[in-house]
């Protein structure tokens, strides 16, 4: 309801309030005579305000003025959840002809206040003139405009808490500004900081909005894209996306595990756990809660053995827990998996964890970004060129332990982290040169030339590394363009592996051998031309008429380990289509020979020089 203005004894904050309120109560006609004095106003406070210290401002205002008993004095807030409470001002100007709302900065006004009041004032900032009048009136200080101006240039809240009776100007601005220019305590990035993280980063800043947007009541929560799935290799940065997107939503961040609430007993005590992971992220909203190794979890449809019901009930309880938007209001869930295929399809169904993001290990640029971060600055930008490329193949986390054995290192010393620190922790970088450059340059070449002859889409760039580090994985890449499209050919499946085999195919053409660069991990050129190879034939119907429910890596090499008359068919399949790569590369000699000359020299083919390049040599070829 209404209340009385709240009685504290005078400080120099509160007077300095005063003049800053008397200024907008003047322009609601306060200082008039008669019918033109307006009955009910709206105070709107600036940011970064302390509320309680205005009201108290207010009242002293109010009772210089002899106004304290015919006005009344409400509030419009902001919860912890940053929505609009105004229950209270309601009632208060349906009832009383004199009333003061009080307005928190970003609080929005319903149209039933907005009809009561007269007017509604934003209370500026504190002036100079505002802070001179205050000190000479409380402490009797002379103060000159000067030291006004300088001293309202920093934050209200550091100011009042500097200005102490009998402490000199001098002292004041000297701790404001030593305030002012120290490093920052708070070093949690924010989601705008992060480098590295591709789709899954843009989805980050479009949630961002949306999530300001729901706060302000300006969208239903339905219409947030609240549940998204992080894949990917330990140390990629997984839990750290989370953590940076609760820093730029505002929003709380609550870590949990599956790990976590399986340790805290039998069944029951862990279902406890989750809902009660859940509740403290209602009651904190709107929050960014985090489940870590949701795989561990488990996927139904593998369930075997007497724990079988136990691990079904665990899910289910995660799939209610996460069903419908409206039930976990203000909650963002972000699941992370180094697994992805072991997550339960229910889970990823619309509604729940509806996103889906691989997040691979940090290119060059979200090396030197997480490098900087750890850093602090204790190494310029220019240094770190060297080691950014001696660590290729790090995670997140590896380089962050990079850091740690470095600092550990030259407080042993005596003295602060060098670049020398750094680099004496890692092997040397690589060069790429040789035979071994040309079979790389050879290699990617391949790729791009069959891929452009079959047209599967636009290559962007080639790129091959003049250097590496010990942790490379690859040196080189061919980085395309490809329209989606829902409704694949055969043959658009054959020309993808085609490609993907041409690799191997240009080696084989102009070495007489094949390297081992086309295989032997997760994600190579072999890997992904047998895993399209065994879809076609094993549930897309395009080479046999059989439908298996398959769509990992895993599962499609458990069904292959299974099944021999699948795996000789699957391998045929490939043969085939590096035979055809290979009369590609033939026929195409001249663009061949022409990018692994340029790749030679540059590490960097721009997409518009190969197809320039590759409309100029087969215009030629066409002519002859």
């Amino acid at each position: 309801m209404s209340r009385t203005a709240v009685q504290r004894p005078a400080t120099l904050e509160t007077i300095t309030y005063t003049h800053a309120i008397k200024v907008a109560l003047r322009k609601c006609g306060f200082f008039l005579k008669g019918p033109d004095r307006d009955r009910t106003v709206a105070l709107v406070f600036p940011p970064d305000t302390d509320f309680e210290s205005y009201e108290v401002a207010l009242g002293k205002l109010l009772t210089q003025l002899e106004l304290a008993k015919k006005y009344s004095i409400t509030r419009v807030f902001l919860d912890r959840q940053n929505r609009t409470q105004s229950a209270e001002a309601m009632i208060a100007v349906s009832r009383g002809e004199c009333v003061i709302v009080l307005v928190e900065h970003g609080a929005v006004l319903p149209q039933g206040i907005l009809l009561a009041v007269d007017r509604v004032v934003d209370v500026g900032p504190v002036k100079p003139s505002h802070l001179l009048a205050a000190a000479k009136e409380t402490w009797g200080m002379d103060m000159t405009f000067v030291d006004a101006q300088l001293l309202c240039a920093y934050p209200t809240r550091r100011l009042f808490m500097a200005m102490r009776r009998g402490r000199p100007l001098e002292v004041v601005r000297q701790k404001l500004g030593q305030v002012e220019n120290a490093p920052s305590q708070k070093s949690k990035p924010r989601i705008e900081d992060l480098e590295g993280y591709g789709v899954a980063k843009a989805w980050a800043l479009d949630l961002v909005q949306d999530l300001a947007a729901w706060r302000k009541g300006s969208i239903p929560w339905r219409d947030v894209d609240a549940g998204v799935l992080l894949s990917g290799p330990p140390g990629t940065g997984k839990t750290l996306f989370a953590s940076a997107l609760a820093e730029s939503c505002g929003a709380t961040f609550i870590p949990a595990s599956s790990a976590q609430w399986q340790a805290k007993g039998h069944l029951g005590d862990m279902l406890g756990a989750m809902r009660a992971t859940f509740r403290s992220a209602s009651e904190q909203a709107p929050t960014v809660l985090l489940i870590d190794e949701i795989d561990s979890i488990g996927n139904r449809m593998t369930f075997r053995g007497p724990n079988a019901d136990y691990s079904v009930q665990v899910v289910n309880a995660l799939l209610e827990l996460l069903d419908g938007s409206d039930r976990r209001e203000g909650v963002v869930v972000v699941a992370a998996s180094n697994y992805p295929g072991n997550v339960d399809p229910a889970l990823r169904r619309p509604g729940r964890l509806d996103r889906h993001f691989a997040i691979d290990l940090p290119d060059r640029a979200a090396r030197e970004q997480i490098l900087c971060h750890h850093l602090a600055e204790a190494i310029s930008k220019d240094q770190l060129k060297e080691i950014v490329a001696a660590i290729g193949g790090y995670s997140g986390s590896h380089i962050e332990q990079l850091v740690r054995d470095a600092r550990r290192k030259a407080r042993r010393a005596g003295r602060e982290v060098d670049i020398a620190d750094l680099m004496n922790l890692v092997p040397p970088i690589m060069p790429l040169q040789g035979t071994d450059r040309y079979s790389t340059c050879l290699h990617e070449a391949g790729h791009a030339v069959v891929g452009l002859v079959l047209e599967i889409g636009i290559v962007e760039n080639i790129v091959v590394a003049k250097e590496f580090g010990h942790r490379d994985d690859s040196c080189g890449q061919v980085q395309w363009y490809r329209p989606t499209v829902h409704n694949r050919t055969r043959e658009s499946y054959l020309d993808e592996i085609a490609m993907l085999m041409g690799g191997m195919a240009a080696e084989r053409v102009y070495l007489g051998t094949e390297y081992d660069g086309a295989g032997g991990q997760l994600g190579s050129d072999l890997q992904r031309a047998v895993d399209l190879a065994t879809l076609m034939f094993a549930n897309l119907g395009l080479e046999a008429l059989q439908f298996h429910d398959v769509s990992t890596s895993a599962e499609l090499d458990q069904l292959r380990r299974s099944d021999s008359i699948l795996r000789r068919r699957v391998e045929r399949l490939l043969e085939e289509q590096l035979v055809r790569a290979e009369e590609i590369i033939q026929e195409q000699d001249g663009v061949i020979k022409a990018i692994v000359a340029i790749l030679m020299e540059r590490e960097v083919m721009l997409g518009r020089e190969v197809s320039q390049l590759f409309r100029d040599k087969r215009g030629k070829s066409s002519a002859g």
